[in-house]
C-alpha cells in the first residue's frame, strides 16, 4: 500500500494532470521492448528522457508518449 502525505496529496490535487513516473520495468512493458533496451537507450542517450529519482530511472508519461509520437513513420506516397 503506497502512503502518501498530506503535502504529496495537495500538490497532486493541484496539478489536476499528474500521473505517477513510469519506472524503467513499466516503459519496457510500454513499449513491448527488453528491459535491457530501456537501459542501453538511456545509456546512449536515446529513447526517451529518463530522470533519475536517487538511483533509479524514471519516466514522465507525457514525454514517453511525445518520444513515440516523434518515432512515427511517414508513409506519404
Amino acid at each position: 500500500m503506497r502512503r502518501t502525505t498530506a503535502r504529496a496529496a495537495e500538490a497532486a490535487s493541484d496539478t489536476g494532470d499528474r500521473r505517477p513516473l513510469m519506472s524503467a520495468e513499466e516503459l519496457a512493458d510500454f513499449l513491448g521492448v527488453p528491459l535491457n533496451t530501456v537501459y542501453v537507450w538511456n545509456h546512449r542517450r536515446q529513447g526517451p528522457r529518463a530522470h533519475k529519482v536517487g538511483r533509479y530511472l524514471r519516466y514522465r508519461w507525457p514525454e514517453v508518449e511525445a518520444w513515440l509520437e516523434a518515432q512515427a513513420v511517414d508513409r506519404a506516397v
